[in-house]
């Protein structure tokens, strides 16, 4: 069993995505972004969606902006982001046997880090409204950290446990995720409720690839923990 076990957040642990209104941050979102300087090319390249161009814009800023500068820029946009999660949180349900997972994990020496795009704000609430205590750490998008698939979260959550990339698991959903984990070195367990996100996981290399959390569970052979 490993020392450390990395969890991304959203549909791998609640389903938060069909109750955030992303259509609506996105008038918000890119409006503040071309007031700080993003090119139009960057809207034309990412014409939908709002954690793909945040992240596209931390990089060009990165490159081309002072430090303090990038910072303010970017935990502004992260915030308008979180706005719109922090409005759907409370309504986002746990995947089979998420709950579970965390403390039966927990219960067996380990610890958990949520390795997560969205803000800790938002896991954070979402673990108080549960009763969730099982969880270590949230290293989420406010850390100002590269986005999955960047491996950028998954070393700082190794670094934070002081856990070699031999003693650590990372399970996700997303291509992006998978990719990260590669990056970094560690195992990955994929969560796909569906055969099309099956298919896509396989696609990005994943070999270990589960319906939920419970089936994890009990491929890991856990005890049926209450969180």
């Amino acid at each position: 069993m490993y020392k450390l076990w990395m969890f991304d957040f959203d549909n791998t642990i609640a389903r938060l995505e069909p109750e955030v209104d992303w259509a609506g941050g996105r008038l918000i979102l890119e409006p503040y972004l071309r007031s700080v300087g993003a090119p139009d090319e960057l809207f034309a390249r990412i014409p939908r969606g709002n954690l793909p161009l945040y992240d596209a814009y931390r990089n060009l800023a990165l490159a081309e902006f002072s430090p303090p500068h990038m910072a303010e820029a970017l935990r502004h946009a992260s915030e308008i982001i979180e706005k719109i999660e922090l409005a759907g949180v409370d309504r986002a349900q746990p995947l089979e046997g998420a709950l579970e997972i965390l403390a039966a994990l927990k219960a067996s020496g380990a610890s958990i880090a949520i390795v997560t795009s969205n803000s800790s704000k938002t896991v954070q609430r979402w673990f108080d409204r549960n009763g969730v205590t099982s969880v270590d750490a949230i290293i989420g998008r406010d850390t100002l950290l590269g986005l999955k698939p960047a491996p950028d979260m998954l070393v700082r959550a190794l670094e934070s446990f002081s856990v070699g990339r031999s003693e650590a698991a990372f399970v996700g959903d997303s291509d992006a995720d998978v990719r990260a984990a590669q990056s970094c070195g560690v195992r990955f367990y994929g969560i796909a409720p569906t055969d099309i996100a099956r298919d896509r996981l396989l696609a990005a290399g994943a070999t270990e690839i589960f319906a939920s959390p419970a089936a994890l569970a009990i491929r890991l052979n856990l005890p049926s923990t209450k969180s």
